[in-house]
């Protein structure tokens, strides 16, 4: 029994041990976690502390980009200086975590590559060559991508410590879970120790010793022969064999179970007071973790308010319209300060004295001026002037709702400022809201002055835009092709007129002009063409001026070096006029006043001659009725050689008049077929009309021309004789006309030349018979003016046929 209780005891003790260990490991699991949580916390904390360092360069190079002033280059300084000391710090949060301290060793490295290589870069592009140059550095450079890629790494970071962050959180709940878990089975673990060592002890003890009590009571009571039923060879048995001897003691055994019982209970106690103070170490932590989660609620709120920066100029950037950028200013605005209703005036590069109304929120455009003076009085203006917001805790204003006028219960005033220049000022109003927060002023400043910068990027645009209007509508008016060229050689401007010279010359700008060695037809001297060229660069500071042969066109090409403002070379100024027609009129004049030199001298000279014959010589009645006869011809070729001559000045200056009407072909072909069959007793003309009258449209006169060339060219071109067929043949809405002859032909080689002016065949034969090379010209034009086409198939030695048509009624 001795050994039993023994046993029992030290085993009670190492459950109270082990409970109590245990629940001081989950305590220091618990502690462990949370500090792991408190440091994954404070990464988080410098990783968005380095995304708003970088997103301050980001927003700085930009806005400088924007509005090119340099007093922002001091906030920019100011967050260049401190983005690369955040990355430092970021790395010695994380230098215990392999992985985590590689992310931010590239943070670090990214960071600052962003800086000296784009944002440093693009900085001094930008001073040094103007903001467009830096504009165009910045998109070539990807500025946006290099600082995207490190905002992802930095979220990256950050993602990993959340979820570690979160993890340790986890855990420390679950090392909570598992104190009061330990806690609650460690309490029932000893109760019921208790419960079952006082069992044992009443079964194995408490009731043998009654048994004695009542033995040692009826032995009190003189019950001597008493005696107690034992089994066993324990101290029980012995005890009932010697109960006379062990009956005085037995009070005494009776006080050390007492007090065994008393240990137990301050155990107890102590179990439980150890209880309490796990609850206070729990309450701790739980209010290390609400102070946690207000840290990170309050970064969280930083990083909105950064990222409603950027998101704000951001959705500026992509804008350039006046009337939606002030729509957007405003709506932020509105939204910022916790207002109802809005206007927005602004001042533009037309009126400089006034701002204009650009947007309204909520308030009726009719009810508010159109415009206001730059300087003016009253809130507005006195916000302006102190450059603050200025807000006014009641107002008189009415805003018309659904339910009639709503008084307007405050005032916010917010000047658009880019450095010291004013352009304009937003007035708020709050209709809901009992008044405005002055801890949003620097946000809403720090928005009006990017709208300020996008509207007044936005007013210079629109400027330019209006002046290049102005420029290329000039320009595009001018006949001339007009282009500049730049040290490259490459085509840097060509308006309306170059475009449709070069489409006309089927060849690029830059070839045509002479500058760019680019495609060009097939037959072409690129060497002498590309030459001339260089001897224009040649003589860059002075004009020149010079004609070009080019694909059939003859140019006339004047050039002149220009130079920026500075006095800095730009390019080359090159106009282009196309002198074609006016080659060729010269040289149809020429060729003209050769032909009337020629052709005219003969008839003439026969007319002279005879006259002179008949003036000075007496003759008989049958040889004056001959010259007469002869003067009398050689009069009529001089009138038609006059009339071919007239005719051909009228259609080269486009006042070829026809007098159309309706006219029945048929009867036109028989009249020319009556006239010329007497002309010639070799030849035979056929006729072969339509079988129907076919009734055309056009001038009668013009078209009986057009067969008498036809039929007179048949007849004089085959000299030996033949027949001559004249077809028409009828189709739907058009009527085909064909003159053939078995005469002299034409040569392969000069068919293409037919239809030209004062072409003659040149062959022997053809050269014997008179002309001036006009009759076909004509024919062609008079034809062609109708809406007709006409067209020949000849062979050599085997005749000609000549056709063309005409629109039917």
């Amino acid at each position: 029994m001795t050994k039993r209780t023994v046993l029992g005891s030290l085993g009670l003790v190492v459950l109270v041990a082990t409970v109590i260990g245990l629940l001081t490991w989950a305590i220091a699991r618990q502690q462990a976690t949370a500090r792991q949580a408190r440091e994954s916390q404070a990464v988080i904390a410098a990783g968005n502390l380095t995304q708003q360092r970088l997103l301050a360069v980001q927003t700085n190079v930009r806005g400088y980009l924007i509005a090119g002033n340099e007093d922002l280059l001091q906030a920019y300084r100011q967050a260049r200086a401190a983005l690369p000391d955040a990355t430092l710090d970021l790395a010695a949060l994380v230098d215990d975590d392999p992985a985590q301290l590689r992310r931010a060793e590239t943070i670090r490295a990214e960071a600052l590559s962003y800086i000296n290589d784009y944002a440093d870069a693009v900085i001094a592009r930008t001073r040094e060559d103007g903001v467009a140059a830096g504009r165009a550095f910045a998109s070539a450079a990807e500025g946006t991508a290099r600082a995207n890629a490190v905002e992802e790494r930095i979220v990256d970071l950050t993602a990993a410590e959340q979820e570690r962050s979160a993890r340790q959180a986890a855990k420390a709940d679950q090392a909570t879970d598992r104190a009061f878990l330990i806690s609650f089975v460690g309490l029932l673990a000893c109760i019921g120790a208790l419960v079952w060592v006082t069992l044992y002890v009443a079964r194995r003890i408490v009731r043998p010793v009654g048994q004695l009590a009542a033995a040692a009571e009826r032995v009190r009571q003189g019950e001597l022969d008493a005696t107690v039923v034992t089994s066993g060879r324990g101290e029980l048995g012995r005890l009932g064999a010697t109960f006379n001897a062990m009956a005085r003691s037995l009070e005494q055994s009776r006080d050390e179970l007492e007090s065994q019982n008393t240990e137990l209970e301050m155990q107890a106690i102590e179990l439980e007071e150890h209880q309490e103070e796990l609850s206070a170490s729990s309450d701790e932590l739980r209010a290390q973790r609400d102070e946690l989660s207000a840290t990170a609620a309050q970064l969280a709120d930083q990083k909105r308010r950064a990222e409603a920066y950027a998101s704000f100029a951001d959705t500026l950037a992509t804008e350039r319209e006046t009337a939606v950028l002030a729509w957007i200013a405003l709506s932020g605005l509105v939204e910022a300060a916790g207002a109802d209703v809005g206007v927005l005036y602004a001042g533009s590069w037309q009126d400089q004295e006034r701002w204009a109304r650009a947007a309204a929120v909520g308030l009726d455009p009719a009810s508010l001026p159109e415009r206001v003076a730059a300087g003016g009085e009253g809130a507005a203006a006195r916000a302006v002037a102190g450059r603050d917001v200025l807000a006014l805790e009641d107002s008189s204003f009415l805003v018309r709702g659904l339910a009639g006028e709503v008084p307007v219960r405050w005032e916010l005033h917010v000047p658009l400022q880019i450095g010291e220049r004013s352009i304009g000022v937003a007035s708020l109003g709050g209709v809901t809201s009992d008044g405005f927060s002055t801890a949003e002023a620097e946000s809403v400043l720090r928005l009006a002055g990017q709208a300020a910068t996008a509207l007044a990027e936005a007013d210079a645009l629109g400027q330019q835009g209006w002046l290049s209007q102005v420029n290329a509508a000039v320009l595009d008016g001018v006949r001339e092709g007009i282009a500049l060229v730049g040290l490259d050689h490459e085509v840097v401007f060509a308006n309306a007129a170059m475009e449709q010279l070069s489409a006309r010359l089927e060849m690029p700008i830059g070839s045509a002009i002479g500058a760019d060695r680019g495609p060009l037809p097939v037959a072409f001297d690129r060497e002498s063409y590309f030459a001339d060229w260089e001897s224009v660069l040649a003589d860059s500071d002075e004009p020149t001026a010079d004609e070009l042969a080019v694909s059939g066109f003859v140019l006339e090409r004047y050039t002149a070096p220009i130079d920026d403002a500075h006095g800095a070379r730009i390019g080359r100024l090159v106009v282009l006029r196309d002198v074609t027609r006016e080659r060729e009129v010269d040289q149809l004049k020429s060729t003209l006043m050769q032909t009337v030199s020629h052709e005219l001298r003969t008839p003439l000279a026969s007319v002279v001659g005879y006259t002179d014959l008949l003036r000075t010589r007496p003759l008989d009645e049958s040889s004056r009725a001959e010259i007469l006869g002869t003067v009398h011809r050689e009069a009529k070729r001089l009138s038609s050689l006059i009339d071919d001559f007239l005719d051909l000045q009228t259609i080269e200056e486009q006042r070829l008049v026809l007098a159309l009407a309706s006219f029945d072909v048929g009867e036109l072909l028989a009249e020319a077929v009556a006239v010329f069959a007497g002309q010639s007793e070799a030849h035979r003309l056929e006729l072969r009309p339509c079988p129907t009258p076919v009734m055309a449209r056009g001038d009668r006169a013009r078209v009986a021309q057009v067969v008498a060339n036809l039929l007179s060219n048949a007849i004089k071109y085959s000299p030996d004789g033949g027949v001559v067929r004249i077809d028409a043949e009828c189709a739907e809405g058009v009527v085909r006309v064909t003159v053939s002859d078995d005469g002299l032909g034409i040569p392969v080689g000069q068919q293409a030349r037919v239809f030209e002016k004062f072409f003659r065949v040149a062959r022997e034969e053809a050269v014997r018979v008179g002309g001036t090379g006009l009759g076909l010209a004509l024919a062609h034009d008079i034809v062609i003016a109708h809406g007709g086409t006409m067209g020949f198939e000849s062979v050599e030695d085997t005749g000609s046929t000549f056709w063309f048509t005409l629109p039917t009624n």
